[in-house]
């Protein structure tokens, strides 16, 4: 078979389209003679009868609807991939990939999506709640673009950067009788009903530890694997608990009571992609809107947080 050319491909597919060769002329902005001559190049390349023809129609055979079909599948793929690579370059289309553990998901990220998405009409993401296990796996499997976990792994498809540290804080129920102390110890939870996280997270041992060497025994009633149903079943005055302080800030405006805790626990915001491609420009801006947020966060606590803030975004493909 001859060889053939992308002009006469785009001349057959014209043809039938239109019907007539002037109105494949019209389509391609070429003479109709140029399209005969590439259409009669075609069919003699391909070897096979393409068009019946009647007076000024071409009647496609069903050899050229076979070849027009298989054609046009390309096209279009062609098409979709010149409009994406438009649309991406005046940044009016792309999607963000987040996975995430619950801690930064209750009504952190969400906010900072929904603000991110305003600021860069036409971009879509995705948020899905994982534990900090579940968000790694995740990642080294690039389903995800970005991931934040309270953990940090050795993993070679990971790249896993300190985002910010903190330590918990103790959540009371509105009107508990330790509400004007200044922080709480361990002792003083003495007999309290305790919300624990569930056993899947290691952030629980590192609580039971410090109750355990303290000799402070707790009635240990009910246990979650999301902080912020941690934080509304303390908010129901069931009992008091220990959580994340991103989580329980946001829960102070419906009447939670947020202390500090002593001996400090450390809990850790981990950011986290995949290892071997560079992350994207929607991801690089995101990480720069988040971390202005967690600034934000840390600075009007009133000293009630301390987040460290550790990661530079501009360097995540550095």
């Amino acid at each position: 078979m001859a060889k053939l050319s992308f002009r006469q491909v785009e001349a057959f597919r014209a043809v039938m389209i239109a019907g007539t060769t002037t109105g494949a002329a019209e389509i391609l902005y070429i003479s109709q003679p140029a399209v005969s001559r590439l259409l009669s190049d075609f069919e003699d390349s391909v070897k096979v009868p393409l068009f019946e023809r009647q007076k000024k129609r071409l009647i496609p055979t069903p050899e050229a609807q076979i070849l027009f079909e298989e054609i046009e599948r390309s096209f279009v793929g062609i098409e979709k991939l010149a409009r994406t690579a438009e649309e991406l370059r005046a940044f009016h289309r792309g999607t963000l990939r987040i996975a995430s553990m619950p801690a930064l998901a209750h009504e952190f990220l969400p906010r900072i999506s929904r603000e991110f998405m305003e600021l860069n009409q036409g971009i879509s993401m995705t948020l899905q709640v994982r534990s900090s296990q579940q968000v790694v796996d995740w990642i080294a499997t690039q389903h995800f673009d970005i991931g934040f976990s309270a953990i940090a792994v050795s993993d070679p498809a990971i790249k896993t950067e300190s985002l910010a540290r903190s330590e918990l804080v103790c959540i009371l129920p509105p009107g508990h009788t330790l509400k004007n102390k200044v922080s709480i110890e361990p002792q003083d939870l003495e007999g309290e009903v305790f919300i624990s996280l569930g056993t899947e997270q290691s952030i629980r041992y590192k609580v039971d530890d410090v109750f355990e060497h303290a000799e402070v025994n707790r009635k240990m009633l009910f246990d979650t694997q999301v902080s912020h149903v941690a934080c509304n079943y303390v908010l129901s005055g069931s009992g008091v608990s220990l959580v994340d302080p991103i989580t329980a800030i946001s829960f102070i405006k419906q009447g939670l009571v947020v202390k500090p805790f002593a001996p400090s626990i450390r809990f850790n915001y981990n950011l986290i992609y995949p290892a071997t491609r560079p992350a994207s420009q929607l991801a690089v801006d995101f990480f720069k809107l988040l971390k202005i947020r967690l600034q934000e966060l840390s600075d009007n606590s009133e000293g009630l947080f301390n987040i460290v803030i550790k990661h530079d975004p501009s360097n995540i493909n550095g």
